[in-house]
C-alpha cells in the first residue's frame, strides 16, 4: 500500500496522465493514476479513492495490470444526492473500491467485504496509514 499525501502529490508529475477515461472532476488524479499503472508492471496495482461522511459516501477506482487498463474507471456513490456523471448508486460490498478489489484477486472473507478482509478499516484518514 502507497498512501497518497500532499507531499507523495508534490513529487509527482502534474502533467502525468494515467487514464484519459478518468473523468476530470472526480478525486481520482491523473498523476497518482499515471504512478499506480507504473507500478503495475509485472503485477496488479489498484488505485482507489474512498471518502465517506458519517455513513454514506462514495468510492473511486482504477486498476491496471502489466500497464494495461484491468478495472475501471468506476465510480459510486451510496446515496442518490452524492450521484455525478458517470457514477452509479451502489450501496455496501457493491462499490467501485471492493468491486476494484475483487478485479486484483481479493476475495472477501466470510461475514466481511474486500475493504474489510484486507485491513482497510483499520484508519479513517490517510495520514494514519503513514505510521504503519
Amino acid at each position: 500500500m502507497l498512501p497518497v499525501t500532499d507531499d507523495l502529490l508534490d513529487q509527482l508529475d502534474p502533467s502525468a496522465v494515467g487514464d484519459d477515461r478518468i473523468p476530470a472532476d472526480w478525486n481520482l488524479r491523473q498523476p497518482v493514476a499515471a504512478l499506480a499503472r507504473s507500478i503495475s508492471a509485472g503485477r496488479k496495482a489498484l488505485y482507489i479513492v474512498s471518502e465517506t461522511f458519517g455513513g454514506p459516501g462514495t468510492s473511486e477506482a482504477i486498476a491496471w495490470k502489466d500497464g494495461e487498463l484491468l478495472y475501471g474507471p468506476a465510480g459510486t456513490c451510496d446515496i442518490e444526492p452524492d450521484l455525478q456523471p458517470g457514477y452509479r448508486l451502489a450501496r455496501g460490498c457493491q462499490n467501485a473500491v471492493n468491486a476494484g478489489l475483487r478485479a486484483i484477486g481479493v476475495h472477501a472473507s466470510e461475514g466481511q467485504d474486500e475493504y474489510a478482509t484486507v485491513g482497510l478499516t483499520t484508519h479513517r484518514m490517510t495520514e494514519d496509514w503513514l505510521h504503519e
